[in-house]
């Protein structure tokens, strides 16, 4: 009986939807921005800036519709090119880690150690021995 009270403004619905997509088009934006610009910066800060929102906004979108913080969405960006290089092995990981930006290979060996629990170097061998 409440429901037939409660009467639904399509205006509001609308609304509501177009708020929505700008939002996605924004992440979609941001997307496209740390996929071109991950490699020389890897501030948060700096995104925002370039779509011309507080962070504070960008986390809460991302956080609402991804369920990624900019931060996330970086640092995930980075461990998948991490993932790439090592496996294509053309290069060393100390310069793996001075491509990707990172001050040095300890830091590195952490950050791939954190996700995968492997060292660089034996991420680096799962290929040989599986590929």
């Amino acid at each position: 009986m409440m429901r037939e009270l409660v009467k639904k403004d399509p205006v509001a619905e609308l609304a509501q939807r177009e708020y929505v997509l700008d939002e996605i088009k924004l992440l979609f934006r941001l997307q496209r921005l740390i996929e071109t610009d991950f490699r020389k910066c890897k501030y948060r800060e700096y995104y925002a800036a370039l779509i011309g929102i507080s962070l504070y906004r960008l986390d809460k979108m991302g956080k609402i519709h991804l369920g990624l913080t900019v931060y996330q969405m970086i640092q995930h960006r980075l461990f998948q090119e991490a993932l790439k290089l090592l496996r294509e092995g053309k290069d060393s990981v100390k310069e793996i880690t001075f491509e990707l930006g990172f001050r040095d290979q300890a830091y590195f060996a952490r950050f791939i150690k954190r996700r995968t629990r492997l060292s660089p170097l034996e991420v680096r061998n799962l290929r040989k021995a599986f590929g």
